[in-house]
């Protein structure tokens, strides 16, 4: 990779990365959110990779979606409360930035882990079949072991917290992602897989410091220098800057430029892959299975819907429900299940679990969330329906949408679900439509995601297409 090639990968992935993260939350937040940085990540890194890699570049990009949403898992909020809350008695600075640190390292090593594992399985040349599936039917049993022996006891009506916690009303679960990195790390050491091994390096070093200095940004934001100024003076005071948002952007960034510069750095690694691929051909044991694979992405999206469904009627009827259990029961149909088949080398699955399920998660969020209370709810569902359906049919009829279809889904209609939302009673906020458009931070956040949204469209069309 040349110099230009790889400041050119770096600056679209860091770019691409800032704003994903910023509009994650904005519409979707957890782990379905954390789709949209990690397809943008793994899309780019797949194209930049060339060779016979770019010519399969779902499998990376699909990778990178579901390896982000590991650390969705997470809670924060109140870890940055610690932070925050000056004069509170949870104000605890250490303890928050060194919370917001390790959690960040998690999220983006465990998701480099991933891309850097389905180039590696690509290639065919590193694991085995019974490597990929032993490793993914193990993480529900990683992650409940890492839940158990770092998350608890908890029992926030009790006040019992486990020995180490950073959140006092929400379920910590960073010790599931802490055991599946460690039980990723042994895999690749058993397997001499060195690239994973550094792209987990890169993405641990580079998410611990993104957090670190974007909390740096969101304090600086809220609080006055020493002179007693504001860094955003007037739009502060106003409440026109949204420090959360600020943050958000930089995580983005910095998680984004890390794990490209790790990926640039060690190419060599990727040559060799693609080297491998173009004289053996891709390693892809699901290829006997693959004519069943519509069905499988099909029953896959048909249980994440139920599950939606079912906390959905139960918020209806006043109905109190475990989510903790629901989201045990769900997680794994939008990442163990479709991972194992992506690894094994399946092409459907790995197109459905990008541009697909980007539309149908953000589909989901506002038929079950946010205009679950608006005139017409039959209208989003019946719209909902209709759009998955000819998204779905469209990637069927044109044997995979082109790379550019994944900076599409993460953008258009992400924003304009987000516009419709502030028009609407609930996303108004008590405020009048005037009020809320232009007197809320939604006047410089919103415009701030079109622009950036502008600017991916037009760079990542330039690019795709050459």
């Amino acid at each position: 990779m040349g110099i230009y090639e790889a400041l050119l990968c770096i600056a679209f992935t860091t770019f691409a990365a800032s704003y994903a993260w910023g509009m994650r939350g904005t519409l979707i937040g957890g782990e379905k959110g954390a789709m949209l940085p990690g397809a943008f990540i793994g899309v780019i890194i797949a194209w930049f990779s060339g060779g016979a890699i770019r010519d399969y570049f779902w499998i990376p990009a699909a990778a990178g979606l579901m390896g982000m949403t590991f650390g969705g898992t997470e809670p924060y909020g109140e870890t940055i409360g610690m932070v925050l809350h000056r004069n509170r008695p949870d104000h605890n600075p250490v303890k928050g930035y060194t919370g917001l640190a390790f959690k960040g390292a998690l999220w983006f090593s465990i998701c480099g882990g991933f891309i850097a594992l389905s180039l590696a399985s690509m290639s065919g040349s590193i694991y085995k079949v019974t490597d990929i599936i032993i490793f993914c039917l193990l993480i529900p049993v990683i992650h409940q072991v890492g839940y158990r022996l770092f998350n608890c006891p908890y029992d926030k009506q009790k006040k019992v917290y486990p020995r180490i916690f950073f959140s006092l009303t929400r379920r910590e679960e960073w010790g599931s992602n802490f055991l599946l990195l460690i039980a990723m790390i042994a895999m690749a050491v058993i397997k001499g897989d060195d690239f994973t091994l550094i792209m987990i390096a890169g993405g641990f070093f580079f998410g611990a410091i993104g957090w670190f200095v974007a909390m740096k940004f969101y304090v600086l934001s809220v609080f006055p220098m020493k002179n007693g100024r504001y860094i955003f003076g007037k739009l502060f005071r106003k409440g026109l800057i949204d420090g959360w948002k600020i943050m958000e952007f930089t995580l983005g960034a910095i998680g984004g430029f890390g794990l490209s510069l790790t990926f640039c750095l060690n190419f060599e690694f990727v040559k060799e892959y693609n080297i491998y691929i173009s004289q053996s051909g891709r390693w892809m044991p699901a290829q006997i299975i693959e004519d069943a694979m519509p069905y499988v992405s099909v029953a896959v999206v048909m249980a994440i819907a139920a599950v939606n469904l079912y906390s959905f009627i139960c918020d209806k009827k006043d109905k109190k429900i475990n989510s903790f259990i629901l989201d045990q029961i769900e997680r794994p149909f939008y990442n163990v299940i479709p991972m194992m088949f992506v690894l094994l080398g399946s092409q459907f699955m790995a197109r459905s679990m990008t541009v697909f399920i980007l539309v149908f998660v953000a589909l989901n969020k506002c038929v079950f969330d946010r205009f679950t209370s608006s005139k017409y709810p039959a209208f989003w569902q019946l719209f909902s329906a209709v759009v998955c359906a000819c998204v779905f049919a469209g990637d069927i009829l044109l044997d995979g949408y082109p790379p550019f279809a994944v900076i599409v889904a993460g953008t258009v209609p992400y924003l304009l679900f987000e516009f419709i939302w502030v028009l609407t009673k609930d996303g108004r906020r008590g405020k009048t439509v005037s009020e809320r458009l232009f007197k809320t931070s939604f006047i410089t956040v919103f415009p701030f995601l079109v622009l950036q949204s502008a600017v991916l469209l037009a760079v990542s069309y330039k690019i795709f297409n050459v």
